[in-house]
């Protein structure tokens, strides 16, 4: 678990790695232990919430969980994003998460196995579309007749 977290933190903003699902998913387990104080705390507040003592912890509980959420958000994100390119998935189904019930769908793609085929990132494209566009320019010097050649026959 606590090799998952170091690369979790190491690879905050590495969105075009890969994630394994034992990754993924022992750093969604530390996240949730890590909100249960703050999940019981807030229940607590609200359950008492005509004390003013309770109302002061929910502020301050509040705070401390914008906080913590915010400095989650980025890796999280970059986290599921690598996950779903591991499972063999576009990145750009974690907008499913706005669709109703898409967090399920989401968490269900999450819990796919490792794809063993490589899935194509923005620079490995690019690599592919320039190594075409030499073979592609091979092809034509290779050929004996220009087409300035043909033109002028006709």
């Amino acid at each position: 678990m606590i090799n998952a977290y170091k690369s979790f933190f190491k690879g905050y903003v590495d969105f075009a790695g890969r994630s394994t699902r034992s990754d993924f998913w022992w750093v969604w387990l530390g996240n949730m232990i890590l909100y249960i104080p703050f999940f019981l705390t807030y229940g607590n507040a609200l359950a008492n919430s005509r004390k003013e003592s309770a109302l002061i912890a929910l502020g301050f509980i509040a705070i401390i969980y914008f906080i913590f959420g915010l400095a989650l958000f980025l890796p999280s994100l970059a986290l599921m994003v690598r996950r779903l390119r591991d499972a063999g998935f576009h990145w750009a189904l974690i907008f499913i998460l706005f669709v109703p019930l898409g967090s399920i769908v989401l968490l269900v793609l999450f819990a796919m196995p490792t794809k063993e085929e490589a899935t194509p990132v923005m620079n490995q494209v690019k690599e592919v579309q320039a190594e075409e566009a030499e073979e592609v320019v091979e092809a034509v010097e290779a050929q004996e007749v220009s087409p300035f050649e043909e033109i002028d026959k006709n």
